[in-house]
């Protein structure tokens, strides 16, 4: 099937019509486009250079460094803050171990004194007893020493009676 050049033309003329609005509002949007980007262009290289003014004055550098001069005060209260809560820490667990220590020496005190409290008191009834033993031996030797003194005296008085009898 042969298209026919007319209707081809027609259909071209056609899309040429309406394509040329398009275009022409292409362009517009393109030359808008262009417009604000010129504009946006401007306005960067006029905050550039009020930037620029701004930064280069006095007035804001000494801005800078008094911010710069709050912020390592702030910094540094910071820091004491920090170091003082662990001196505090530090000292408050050395006074802990200190008590612990000194609690535990008490202690250890108590039990030598205890200790040596019931030692003299076992080497006192060892004393007592060695004392009391000591006593009854010698309570014994006498009793021994007078039955021997008895003995003898019946003795000699049994060989005086009767030793004149046997001759």
């Amino acid at each position: 099937m042969a298209r026919s050049r007319s209707r081809d033309r027609g259909r071209d003329a056609r899309r040429r019509r309406r394509s040329s609005p398009q275009k022409a509002k292409g362009k517009r949007k393109a030359t808008e486009k262009e417009q604000k980007e010129a504009q946006a262009k401007r306005f960067e290289q006029e905050v550039q250079r009020r930037v620029q003014e701004r930064i280069h004055n006095r007035d804001f550098e000494a801005t800078i460094q008094e911010k710069i001069r709050g912020e390592l005060d702030r910094h540094f209260s910071l820091v004491k803050i920090e170091i003082d809560m662990q001196k505090k820490k530090l000292i408050e667990e050395f006074r802990h171990e200190r008590d612990q220590e000194e609690r535990s020496k008490q202690e250890l005190e108590a039990i030598i004194r205890t200790n040596q409290q019931r030692t003299q008191e076992q080497q006192q009834r060892v004393a007592a007893a060695m004392g009391s033993q000591a006593e009854s031996l010698l309570h014994e030797r006498g009793l021994i020493q007078k039955r021997e003194e008895q003995h003898r005296k019946v003795q000699k008085g049994l060989e005086s009676v009767g030793g004149g009898g046997l001759a």
